[in-house]
């Protein structure tokens, strides 16, 4: 089912000059309106809001540079694209493109949140969808900022609209960035309609829930975190679950079956389609292998990200016959279009044919400019996963297990009738509370692979965890290649992205010595 909306129509374009972040943040939307007529009726409003969404699915934002960036960065990934070979070894540079190109479409995508609220805020017109407008301008606002400053840290803090006479801006210190996604996304859960009233696409108020959930488990995980943190985020995580708003899917593959967009299960996804001209994203030339039989027809594809070798064998090693493996890669080989068949990881191991492939986001209709190919960026699973590692935090596995076993019986289940039809991945049972947390780590791995949270994933625990969890294991792989994979450093500046070049050069307020240690 198909969103009510669409980001790209032509009445929404919304653009921006991204040769530098002082450009992206003075340009003003282009629409068809001026903006004092724009948010004087309610479907100038729709136009506005529609912006935001524009701007946070675009190429430089989730469109393309997420994966670009985050994927390999996460310590689970490959790239074989050669101007990303810093990130792909985590050795990233301030001047790395999708770095660069990330930062300034964030701002972009903060600057046009900031018009809408301020807009909607200081109206004293009677707007029907002005509430639940401006919920959503929190949210997407919350949502970017929280992005920020789990890859950045403390960011330069924009909450007006960007002017002349404010464009250079200090950093602001991480519990400020804190403080603002906490209170735009509290303000988004008392403006945003119920599950039942949301329209399909659009997030609802639980969603604030879960991203406050997801700030609130970092706080208290990583090095020097506050244990008290970890009652918040089962406080915002209960409401979502005793809703009864959101559900598993019958089965696993069933979500990355192209056309099953919107499911029970989605929590919120980015709303592509193929509409206007507009280059919408590049995800599915990033992971769909070149001359394939998943590359649609006409359009060359890359296949340029691919999970590392670890990352499929530990998957493999743990559960062999579980379903979700063939749910989520493609491996030891496939058919390529032109005929014959390309060996791939585990079968091949060198080069870079030698990864498996992932398999969730193929689409045949992609057209080399834009899909209809949905991101999903929250999920049912995903929140079930979180509580059954926040209950064992809180009280030990005992009361976790049930969570997490929804999400094992979901996985068993092949056609959909709610019966095991495989043996794996087995209920959990027996663990100790250390054990659970080391398990919880990988599966949530297992279930969410190319899904965008590997970054947030295998930072949150802390240095050691991101060296004993994902560097030692990676750089210890028995079939590494020595001349395509990357031996990953142990360096502690790798929890945290560099400032790009861009800001350091362009914002007279922010130098070198506001640079995140170790760039």
């Amino acid at each position: 089912m198909k969103s009510t909306y669409k980001i790209f129509l032509p009445i929404i374009a919304v653009f921006f000059c991204m040769t530098s972040c002082k450009d992206a943040l003075l340009e003003e939307p282009v629409t068809f309106y001026s903006e004092e007529t724009l948010f004087s009726t309610e479907e100038g409003v729709e136009t506005a809001i529609n912006g935001i969404y524009s701007q946070l699915s675009s190429g430089q934002y989730y469109g393309t540079s997420w994966h670009n960036l985050t994927m390999p960065l996460s310590g689970k990934f490959y790239s074989s694209q050669r101007i990303n070979q810093d990130v792909a070894g985590l050795n990233t540079t301030p001047s790395n493109k999708w770095v660069v190109d990330l930062w300034a479409q964030m701002y972009a995508t903060i600057n046009t949140a900031n018009i809408t609220i301020n807009n909607l805020e200081n109206t004293t017109l009677e707007l029907a969808n002005k509430g639940r407008a401006l919920g959503e301008a929190y949210f997407l606002r919350g949502v970017v900022y929280l992005d920020m400053l789990r890859l950045f840290g403390g960011v330069p803090l924009r909450t007006m609209p960007t002017t002349l006479d404010d464009i250079h801006l200090p950093r602001s210190s991480r519990q400020e960035v804190i403080n603002l996604v906490i209170a735009d996304l509290e303000k988004a859960k008392m403006m945003l309609p119920t599950p039942g009233e949301a329209a399909v696409g659009r997030p609802a108020n639980l969603a604030a829930n879960v991203y406050l959930s997801k700030l609130y488990m970092t706080l208290a995980g990583e090095d020097d975190g506050d244990a008290s943190y970890w009652r918040e985020a089962y406080d915002e995580l209960l409401e979502v679950i005793n809703s009864g708003a959101y559900a598993l899917t019958p089965t696993y593959g069933e979500l990355f079956i192209l056309g099953n967009e919107n499911t029970v299960e989605s929590i919120f996804e980015i709303q592509y389609a193929h509409t206007g001209g507009t280059r919408n994203s590049d995800m599915v030339r990033s992971f769909t292998p070149a001359s394939s039989i998943y590359s649609p027809d006409n359009v060359v594809t890359f296949g340029r990200i691919r999970p590392n070798k670890e990352t499929f064998d530990e998957h493999f090693i743990q559960y062999p016959d579980d379903p979700r493996i063939d749910a989520t890669f493609v491996y030891d080989s496939y058919e390529k279009s032109t005929g014959g068949v390309q060996k791939i990881y585990p079968s091949k191991s060198t080069g870079n044919q030698g990864f498996a492939v992932i398999a969730k986001w193929f689409d045949p209709t992609y057209n080399g400019i834009t899909t209809a190919r949905n991101l999903l960026l929250l999920r049912y699973a995903d929140v079930l996963l979180m509580m059954g590692e926040i209950e064992n935090e809180l009280n030990g596995p005992d009361n976790a297990y049930q969570y997490v076993n929804q999400v094992m019986a979901r996985a068993r289940d092949i056609d959909g009738d709610g019966m095991s039809d495989a043996i794996e991945p087995a209920d959990w049972e027996g663990m100790s509370k250390e054990v659970f947390r080391q398990r919880i780590f990988k599966e949530r791995l297992y279930e969410l692979l190319a899904e965008g949270q590997e970054w947030f994933d295998t930072r949150r625990r802390g240095y050691d965890a991101f060296i004993s969890e994902v560097v030692e294991p990676h750089n210890n792989q028995p079939n590494l290649d020595s001349d395509k994979d990357f031996i990953y450093p142990l360096d502690p500046k790798n929890m945290l992205l560099p400032i790009p070049l861009s800001e350091l050069s362009g914002n007279q307020m922010v130098s070198s010595l506001d640079q995140n240690p170790g760039y």
